[in-house]
């Protein structure tokens, strides 16, 4: 690839990731005036609306195109910017489009400023992230055992979910509400959330592998 190719590229991938990190984070901040004007107990309505996996793999979305646009040119860059954590995010933030748009949409119907939020954090930034995951993570090859180490955030997650939902009795999802389900619902449902984390990371680690071996060998 020529210089000026390469130089182009580079440019149309700044544009791209500075355009999302404007969309993400206008998300974030309406998410917050939403919650500042939603009444009712502020600080409650936060550590709520903070407990969603939505919320969180968009917020991990944000930082990393962030930081990636931030050290752009540096010799020196964060790990969080390393290439299994970006192909962590992409897993998790694919997880939130796949569980929405198949579980929850359905009965989920905002209006307002929450349809905005809904469509920018279920839709938009998570099919961009997926895009340029595509055009531009063939520089370094994953390793199998990634699938692993992926699996501890959701795992955590639903440790953490579920032990906040035991003393707060708020349940962020339909399939974690134990005033709704069953122990054994919810165990199936668990089971259910890993095999698709084990699924998608083999997706993506194949498609890594793939991609790199034909643009390096």
């Amino acid at each position: 690839m020529s210089t000026k190719n390469s130089n182009l590229k580079s440019t149309t991938i700044t544009i791209y990731r500075f355009i999302l990190c404007v969309v993400g984070w206008s998300f974030i901040f309406v998410r917050f005036l939403l919650i500042i004007t939603g009444g009712g107990n502020v600080i409650v309505s936060f550590s709520n609306s903070m407990s969603y996996y939505t919320f969180q793999s968009n917020l991990m979305v944000v930082l990393w195109l962030t930081l990636a646009l931030f050290y752009k040119n540096r010799d020196s860059r964060p790990k969080f910017l390393a290439a299994p954590v970006r192909g962590a995010i992409t897993l998790y933030i694919t997880l939130t489009l796949i569980v929405f748009a198949t579980v929850i949409a359905p009965y989920y119907h905002p209006t307002g400023l929450a349809l905005y939020t809904n469509y920018v954090s279920h839709y938009f930034l998570p099919i961009a992230f997926i895009i340029d995951w595509l055009f531009t993570e063939m520089e370094f090859e994953y390793e199998w055992k990634y699938i692993i180490y992926w699996l501890i955030y959701p795992l955590f997650y639903s440790i953490y979910t579920l032990i906040r939902g035991y003393f707060t009795g708020f349940y962020p999802y339909p399939f974690f509400d134990l005033n709704s389900i069953s122990i054994l619902r919810l165990i199936i449902n668990i089971i259910i959330f890993v095999i698709i984390n084990l699924l998608l990371g083999f997706i993506y680690i194949y498609v890594n592998r793939k991609g790199y071996k034909k643009k390096n060998f």
